[in-house]
């Protein structure tokens, strides 16, 4: 279920003591409404690339031809690359291993139908396909993309509510961290550590997002 905008506003401005009420709704004093809006895009931001779960889009994927692919545009990293469409399951592996078994394997015939994928954390954008695709072939793929930027508090931000708290925390932090006369270095770190802590909570309810696997047969 997406997070209303207005949820975390409110939220922090009365964390900040920062509202008032006019006949036309909420005001903001202290801080503006698109400083805090623009926190919470950052806050989004900065909770997909910690806990790329969050984001998670699964997608179907035309792949070019060969071995070399790339996640959409709007990606931030890849987490799984499922099965062929229709049919096949592919498994992950690690590089090595497949150039250590078939050095020449990048040179290979492009294939209508993958069977392994290997990933590189220094560049989570792209992956390997085994054997060589030919143009066109189909997988289904699962990764992370940095929420679309929200706008105003009757937007909706494109995270579970699950993290709501932690974007408040982020906000918060944010907020007591600017320069000026309301700016608290110490309040500020700890709503940073609860934000933290958040994201870290959510690691242990929800484990690791790293692409796993093992080679299940000779390539």
């Amino acid at each position: 279920m997406p997070i209303l905008v207005a949820d975390i506003l409110r939220s922090a401005a009365t964390v900040l003591n920062d509202y008032e009420r006019d006949p036309g709704g909420q005001r903001f004093v202290r801080w503006t409404e698109d400083e805090l809006i623009d926190w919470v895009n950052e806050g989004a931001a900065q909770i997909a690339i910690h806990r790329p779960a969050a984001s998670a889009k699964t997608e179907v994927l035309e792949l070019v031809e060969g071995p070399l692919q790339q996640i959409p545009e709007t990606g931030l990293m890849l987490l799984d690359v499922v099965r062929n469409i229709p049919g096949r399951a592919i498994r992950r592996v690690d590089r090595s291993q497949l150039d250590d078994a078939r050095p020449d394997w990048y040179a290979m015939k492009p294939a209508g139908t993958v069977r392994h994928f290997c990933t590189d954390d220094r560049s989570p954008k792209s992956f390997y396909v085994y054997p060589p695709a030919k143009e066109g072939v189909q997988v289904e793929v699962v990764y992370a993309e940095t929420p679309a930027p929200v706008e105003s508090a009757e937007d909706e931000l494109q995270l579970d509510r699950a993290y709501a708290g932690a974007l408040v925390s982020y906000v918060l932090y944010r907020a007591l961290s600017k320069d000026s006369e309301y700016a608290n270095g110490q309040v500020a770190a700890a709503h940073y550590q609860a934000f933290q802590a958040a994201l870290a909570g959510q690691n242990e309810a929800q484990g690791g997002y790293s692409p796993k696997g093992a080679l299940d047969e000779t390539p």
